[in-house]
């Protein structure tokens, strides 16, 4: 037999594998392998199974050893590899390198491991001192205990060890690390959920449909529930289920959800801030079998789940779903080819549909299920529109009197406030009021935002590259000195409200203030003991929490991002908007303002009004007319380093000589992107089949992006 085989070797040229033969062993797809590889051993798995040999003119080599007695990855798995290495011009490495930790993948393959027991015949009388009686506590009744075991469950033993090994009152045995599960999953339920008649109606029908369901439902309608229930129907099968949030921080926050519902030891939560070794300990847990429920962001799709029945995307639409490294894969779409694969069920929950789930909901791809009402029938906050262009602001910019006077009646009656601005930092651009030019970084060429110490010194910062900069005494282009710092951030925000509230308690949340989910927990737990007042932040104050103390939402400056040249700008928007209103309200009557210099844009009104499914449709139809996604397929290739633009340019030529040439309707189009100061170049592909360009094409110093979100 002969077998395809991806090590974990960086050398590009094998990148999507090697064959070796094997007439002894005959390890299975998904099994980890030991290989000879340029005169060294390296581990790999092994993608595929053939009968014959391709024709070669060198001598095959051999297996070495299979490690374990059973695959670390299941069939679908690999062929879910297999689809993201094809379908987003990955490497298959690359694309298996998402289910392990960070190589050598050998960390979490099974391992011999030495464990030990005690004599048949060991007489307890000899054993002398707390350490030696702590291990016969440990060990009696017990057939074999790993080294590894003992040292977690006792500290540091290897002298104890060593001495009754020797005086042969323990036996030291060799064994495969175990890949049995521990737990029986089905005894991890700990209780049941409550529907509510809307909620069950859901409940039923996705049950009742194979398609991946798509799961509308406004903010605050309870669709954590049904996931609950169907959750909990999977773990009592034996069988275990993923929830994925578009963040860590709102990771944090369903965990305390769903240890209501589950076991805390058979929950694992899965995410990009786990050590090394925390990644390697949740691997294993979930790859044996003892975990039934997994909860993550957009890496925790790739647990290593053998009995996956059940996969939910909570708050689809989110942008972080799209990964921008090697393999650049959409967890949405990936996740619909795995569930497919695993025979398993896919929900897609959302208050604001993304466009692409929107359009499958429409033409009957996706399962359409809605939940129309808030739970318990709350009724949907009240908005306001606020037209910042006649508002008198004095000195506390930006909020107008009607909003400073809206956070006032709620701290006189004991009442909590949510506010959002898209902008760190104390000012939005630091403008020469000679030139009235803004002070840009030298790298984007975008506005540097001013941003403040604890010390009070100011600085200059540029979100999109990190750069940092000293305030500047004279204007770089004018030399002039009259410098002004224009605009608002949180840093300002918080200034402002503490002048003008001075005895409310009030939190920030912004990635300033957020360096781990422990703050966010804190955040969040201040809120529900009403310990705070006024919470106010970034994109992070808007999604998915749910503080029943809160009767005031408002958004500082809804304009934010409605400009910008990109055909999702105003989906964004609308998003952002309608996450933020559904923070209002949910125990009580809850009030909404939306200050803004456009009143009358679509989205802004759409969000005000509640309309969310108009302004789905009016949207879509917009991308069908204009010919962008779904309507069509977008291919992104990313060109960086010296001569990019000329090296771009020549892409540019030959894509267009192979449409011509294909009679492709692709529209093609060359542009430097917006933050790298002409530094990296961009070739935008968009039409019915943009891939098929890429065949003939020499690619390899350049980054291609399948779907990409960003295209500018």
């Amino acid at each position: 037999m002969f077998y395809r085989v991806v090590t974990s070797s960086r050398s590009p040229g094998i990148a999507n594998g090697l064959t070796y033969e094997s007439s002894d062993v005959k390890p299975l797809q998904g099994m980890p392998v030991r290989v000879s590889l340029r005169k060294k051993i390296v581990e790999g798995i092994v993608v595929d199974v053939l009968e014959k040999k391709e024709e070669t003119a060198y001598a095959m080599k051999g297996i070495d050893e299979v490690l374990g007695n059973s695959p670390v990855l299941t069939q679908p798995q690999i062929r879910t590899a297999l689809w993201m290495a094809d379908y987003y011009c990955a490497t298959l490495r690359q694309a298996l390198g998402l289910w392990f930790p960070p190589p050598p993948w050998s960390r979490v393959f099974p391992r011999t491991q030495i464990g030990f027991r005690f004599c048949d015949d060991t007489n307890e009388a000899l054993l002398r001192g707390k350490k030696q009686e702590a291990l016969r506590d440990f060990l009696l009744g017990r057939e074999w205990v790993s080294k590894e075991e003992i040292v977690g469950e006792l500290g540091p033993m290897t002298p104890t060890l060593q001495a009754l090994t020797k005086k042969g009152i323990l036996i030291a045995e060799f064994r495969l690390e175990s890949q049995e599960p521990k737990m029986d999953l089905r005894s991890a339920i700990l209780a049941n959920p409550s529907l509510t008649e809307d909620q069950q109606r859901v409940y039923e029908e996705i049950r009742n449909d194979s398609r991946p369901s798509l799961l509308f439902g406004i903010t605050g309608s309870g669709k954590t529930e049904v996931y609950a229930q169907l959750i909990a129907d999977v773990i009592r099968n034996g069988k275990q289920s993923l929830l994925l949030v578009p963040e860590i921080l709102l990771t944090e926050y369903s965990i305390a959800r769903f240890e209501k519902l589950v076991r805390r030891d058979a929950i694992s939560v899965l995410h990009s801030r786990l050590t090394l070794k925390e990644r390697c300990d949740e691997w294993k847990r979930i790859a044996r079998g003892d975990v039934a429920l997994v909860i993550g962001s957009r890496s925790a799709l790739f647990a290593p789940l053998k009995n996956l029945s059940l996969i939910v995307i909570d708050e689809e639409h989110e942008w972080t779903y799209k990964n921008e490294q090697a393999p650049r894969y959409h967890v949405r779409e990936t996740a619909e080819v795995l569930a497919r694969f695993s025979n398993a069920r896919l929900v897609l929950g959302t208050a604001t549909p993304s466009l692409e789930a929107w359009s499958r909901a429409k033409n009957g791809t996706y399962h359409f299920v809605r939940l129309e009402k808030r739970y318990l029938d709350q009724h949907l906050p009240v908005v306001r529109i606020i037209d910042l262009a006649g508002a008198t602001f004095g000195k506390f910019y930006p909020f107008s009197p009607e909003l400073l006077n809206a956070i006032d009646e709620r701290l006189s009656r004991g009442e909590q406030s949510v506010l959002f601005l898209n902008r760190r930092g104390m000012a939005t651009s630091l403008l020469c009021l000679h030139c009235r030019r803004r002070i840009t970084c030298p790298a984007s060429q975008l506005p540097f935002t001013v941003h403040t110490e604890s010390s009070g010194k100011p600085y200059l910062l540029d979100h999109t590259t990190g750069i940092r900069a000293d305030v500047p005494a004279l204007c770089p282009h004018c030399k002039s000195s009259e410098l002004l710092a224009v605009g608002a951030g949180t840093q300002k925000v918080e200034s402002v409200l503490a002048a003008r509230f001075p005895a409310a308690k009030i939190l920030r949340a912004d990635s300033d203030t957020l360096k781990d989910a422990e703050e966010m927990r804190s955040i969040l737990r201040m809120m529900r003991e009403r310990k705070a007042d006024i919470l106010f932040g970034t994109q992070s104050v808007v999604k998915g929490l749910d503080l029943p103390g809160v009767t005031l939402a408002a958004v500082l400056l809804a304009d934010s991002g409605l400009s910008l040249p990109h055909f999702r700008a105003g989906e964004r928007v609308f998003q952002l908007l309608t996450q933020l209103v559904g923070r209002s309200g949910r125990a009580q009557s809850g009030e909404v303002i939306i200050q803004t210099f456009r009143p009358d844009a679509p989205e802004i009104v759409a969000a005000a009004r509640h309309e969310t499914e108009k302004y789905l449709d009016d949207e879509l139809k917009l991308r069908v007319h204009g010919g962008y996604p779904p309507a069509t397929k977008i291919v992104r290739l990313l060109v960086r380093g010296p001569g990019a633009g000329n090296r771009a340019k020549n892409l540019l030529d030959e894509a267009k000589k192979n449409a011509t040439a294909a009679g492709n309707d692709a529209l093609i189009h060359l542009s430097p992107t917006l933050s790298s100061g002409g530094k990296e170049w961009q070739i935008l592909l968009r039409g019915s089949d943009p891939r098929s360009l890429l065949v003939t094409m020499d690619l390899r110093d350049v980054t291609i992006d399948i779907d990409p979100i960003e295209t500018l």
